[in-house]
């Protein structure tokens, strides 16, 4: 089961991006519209199962909407290489607002490193620099799952439970990455 929610602050955008009005979601959310236009207007701060509710309305109509997942992959997939320090790997998410990163050893994809790991990482670590300074091979998880640009975008919901990325192919050649962010907000990325 997933928990993820759509951040109140973009709900407006995302719920015009899919087309539907404040009284559709509310119907579908089972809560008012009243309600709807106050969280949009930032009036109330709903309670997490308010936002669940209307975060599961949202994927429905995203599911309905029939898209795949080259319709909302981001481009261009950012890596590292196996042998690339953490602190740069750290560098590159922190300039590029990303949460995790491939990983490659020449054109093979080996692994993967996420925030969450690296910051796993430091608080297990009686050095912080031996982590940072170390390199991600050392430090890496198992490797993002591939799917085809063509499959449909609902296919993900589940895998999302249990990965924080999956990368798009399009034969043999790595088109996109998706991220849980990206299905939950798809409509803020048109």
């Amino acid at each position: 089961m997933s928990i993820s929610v759509v951040n109140p602050q973009q709900l407006r955008k995302i719920r015009t991006q899919l087309g539907i009005t404040q009284a559709e979601l509310a119907r579908a959310s089972d809560v008012s519209q009243s309600l709807i236009a106050k969280v949009e207007s930032g009036r109330v701060d709903p309670s997490f199962t308010t936002m669940k509710a209307i975060s599961d309305a949202l994927q429905k109509q995203i599911r309905s909407q029939g898209r795949k997942v080259k319709d909302v992959m981001s481009r261009p997939v950012l890596s590292v290489q196996a042998s690339t320090p953490i602190s740069e790997c750290v560098n590159l998410m922190r300039n590029r607002s990303l949460s995790q990163l491939p990983v490659y050893s020449g054109q093979k994809m080996v692994g993967s490193i996420s925030d969450k790991r690296i910051v796993s990482l430091l608080s297990d670590s009686g050095d912080p620099r031996t982590v940072l300074n170390g390199p991600v091979s050392r430090f890496m998880e198992g490797s993002f799952p591939t799917v085809d640009a063509e499959t449909p975008l609902d296919a993900l919901y589940s895998l999302f439970s249990f990965v924080p990325a999956v990368l798009v192919t399009s034969g043999d050649r790595i088109e996109g990455i998706i991220t849980k962010i990206d299905v939950i907000s798809v409509g803020t990325s048109e």
